[in-house]
């Protein structure tokens, strides 16, 4: 299965297998992040891989291996870490195995630049879903204009399933917005919305690469104006 594949049939899991992946599969996933093409080109996104002692906090599923990620204060920081790590997701999916996003999760060394962590290892129970199976707004809801790479985005994950996101498709191109805000109690708390964009961003460039065609992510100073409560991020050619 491709990155591509794994967009439609992807579901992340609570429930891992304690048994740690081998050295060899550890080795991939970091030359796999290596190989992916950041959001920005001076994106300074780093991360760790640690075992169930390199971590803390409640809401964190057991799991043999977490990515701690991090980044300095630059523009756009957890959009840059969102699109880079749900790269990993699907590409741990893609060959067999499970991950979770998870917010509640801390290193055990305090670091003021952590941003989120990524359980993952062996699913205890293989899971997969179908179209009908993801809870998604429908299209209209969360966009204007016609793109076939807007299913994509459609589907990806997002903290709350709060999807704190909005797309105009308009002659190729695909204007980003975010939510300033999710709606409701939780919503008010709720502080990963940059990150939640990154994630859909990343399905975007991997619809986008599957169509035979380069990512491009740039600003542009024509973009239509944003929805009310949405701000503008940037636009994918």
């Amino acid at each position: 299965m491709d990155l591509f594949s794994s967009i439609f049939t992807r579901k992340s899991t609570r429930n891992f297998k304690s048994k740690p992946l081998p050295e060899s599969m550890l080795k991939e996933i970091e030359s796999f992040i290596k190989s992916v093409r950041p959001l920005l080109p001076d994106t300074r996104v780093t991360y760790k891989i640690v075992g169930p002692e390199g971590i803390k906090g409640m809401g964190a599923p057991k799991a043999p291996h977490y990515l701690l990620i991090y980044a300095e204060e630059q523009p756009l920081r957890a959009t840059c870490a969102g699109f880079l790590f749900q790269h990993v997701d699907l590409f741990l999916y893609s060959k067999g195995y499970a991950a979770r996003w998870v917010g509640m999760m801390k290193p055990a060394e305090p670091n003021p630049n952590y941003i989120i962590g990524l359980a993952f290892g062996e699913p205890a129970d293989p899971e997969a879903r179908t179209l009908a199976d993801f809870e998604r707004k429908p299209l209209n809801e969360i966009s204007e204009g016609k793109d076939p790479r807007l299913e994509a985005a459609r589907l990806a994950p997002s903290g709350l399933n709060g999807q704190p996101w909005y797309f105009i498709a308009n002659n190729g191109a695909i204007y980003i917005y975010r939510k300033k805000k999710i709606n409701g109690l939780p919503g008010m708390m709720y502080k990963m919305t940059e990150l939640d964009v990154g994630i859909a961003l990343c399905h975007l460039a991997v619809a986008t690469e599957h169509s035979g065609k380069p990512f491009e992510f740039v600003n542009s100073k024509g973009a239509p104006g944003a929805p009310e409560g949405h701000l503008y991020i940037g636009t994918v050619k």
